[in-house]
């Protein structure tokens, strides 16, 4: 084990790095000690103030005048670099700019209108066979080898194929979406080095002229498409957007509308292999609702937006501790939903809880993720079809071991390699269809035993 997570659970807290990648990829005991002994943290080291309790947490999130999701200069490596050549890469595409994440009220209000009848309820409801689908062609691709890469052939391409369809680009685009998802998350993820970063830009940019050539055939052929709402649509008379704010806006979406659910749907099948009683329970009931208590538990257990920069627009304070104005600070969303004053037996995977709605996997306030609603969906339908179809999930024998990602905003696991077995009786994709004619075919077959009994 890394040193860091040797010495996490006896070392004084001040000397633990919260940024170091093994504390990172395992943040949880990290999290607790924060919770009780230090729920406002200075990191000496990135000069972040990391806000760790559950009351705390939604009270940052709600109060968007004290603490604001507009950097003074951005975080991200790409676009803070004073490397020449990785500035001269990003030069040749567009500024980044704030929007929907990283604006604040009115201006941000202005951003999500222009995309927030992509996720209505009704437009979401229609996406639903379209989500149904996807999941069983994923499932008939590898069903009958018993096994699989559940992250790569499943977890990932289920959300990242919805938002492509959503974004109006063809499917024969998947693997630059895959790339330059990639490369948005390794820019996040602070631990990317010199020719990681290098790369990143690479592909970001190409991401950007790649959009700016599909906005300009929407600007002259718009289609029902969120591309389409972005770059076409003007609301209430204000000016439509430009490219750079346009750009921001895509890329955000395309983060949030794949990463979060890849990282959900993954970790959920880990969760039920760890907690055979709560998969039992799900066997015996498949409800929706059953199905749906489940899911808002793995975003609690999971939550894979795990921290989100916020920054003060004046001195406070809090628990004792004094905050400066233009402070960076890490609302800590995962640390937030293991809050035992809010989650009783935070470490314990229970689908029965009665305040599950309460967690916060995709934040509060006036910045409540955009996609949430459409992550719901597909999480409870692309569980729904797997539990339909397969049954007694397990871990490889022969794969690697389950491992997380050392990412300071995201969490999720690289990989899961599973076994399972076919339900017999939902093994295959046309089964709905057999169970619609199912009464035809009871009354063939009565017929044909009648003429067989009569010969």
């Amino acid at each position: 084990m890394h040193d860091e997570l040797k010495n996490i659970a006896t070392c004084p807290i001040h000397d633990i790095n919260p940024m170091d990648p093994e504390v990172l990829k395992s943040p949880w005991l990290m999290n607790e000690r924060l919770r009780n002994e230090a729920p406002v943290f200075h990191d000496p080291n990135s000069g972040i103030f990391f806000i760790s309790r559950y009351e705390d947490v939604v009270n940052m999130a709600k109060d968007h005048e004290t603490f604001s999701s507009r950097m003074l200069s951005s975080s991200r490596a790409l676009y803070s670099t004073e490397d020449k050549e990785l500035r001269a890469i990003m030069s040749q595409g567009y500024e980044n700019v704030p929007t929907m994440l990283t604006e604040d009220p009115p201006l941000q209000l202005r951003y999500r209108k222009f995309v927030n009848g992509a996720f209505s309820p009704k437009n979401l409801k229609t996406l639903e066979p379209f989500i149904e689908n996807i999941s069983n062609e994923l499932i008939d691709g590898f069903v009958d080898k018993g096994h699989c890469e559940f992250l790569d052939e499943f977890g990932v391409p289920l959300p990242l194929r919805v938002i492509v369809n959503q974004l109006g680009a063809p499917e024969s685009d998947l693997p630059l979406f895959r790339k330059w998802t990639e490369a948005f998350i390794g820019n996040l993820s602070g631990q990317l080095n010199r020719d990681g970063l290098l790369k990143a830009a690479r592909d970001v940019v190409e991401f950007q002229h790649y959009f700016v050539e599909k906005m300009e055939e929407r600007r002259k052929q718009s289609e029902d498409d969120i591309l389409s709402k972005i770059v076409c649509a003007s609301i209430d008379g204000e000016r439509p957007l430009d490219n750079a704010e346009s750009l921001s806006m895509l890329s955000q979406i395309l983060v949030a509308g794949n990463e979060t659910t890849s990282a959900s749907l993954t970790e959920g099948i880990l969760l039920l292999i760890k907690n055979p009683d709560q998969y039992e329970m799900i066997r015996n009931d498949p409800s929706p609702e059953i199905i749906s208590n489940f899911v808002e538990e793995v975003l609690r257990y999971s939550s894979p937006s795990s921290n989100m920069f916020r920054r003060t627009t004046k001195n406070i304070e809090m628990h004792g501790v004094k905050i400066p104005k233009d402070s960076v600070l890490f609302a800590r969303f995962a640390s937030a939903n293991q809050d035992a004053e809010k989650f009783p037996e935070p470490d314990k995977f229970d689908i029965t809880r009665e305040n599950l709605k309460d967690q916060v996997a995709f934040g509060k306030g006036v910045h409540h993720c955009l996609g949430a609603a459409l992550s719901r969906r597909e999480m409870n339908i692309g569980f729904k079809v797997l539990f339909e179809r397969l049954e007694n999930f397990r871990l490889s024998p022969v794969g690697p071991e389950p491992e997380f990602s050392a990412n300071a905003l995201l969490h999720g696991l690289t990989g899961l390699h599973i076994e399972f077995d076919k339900n017999p009786l939902r093994a295959e994709h046309n089964v709905a269809q057999f169970e619609q004619l199912y009464p035809f075919y009871l009354i063939c077959f009565l017929n044909r035993m009648d003429e067989y009994f009569l010969y």
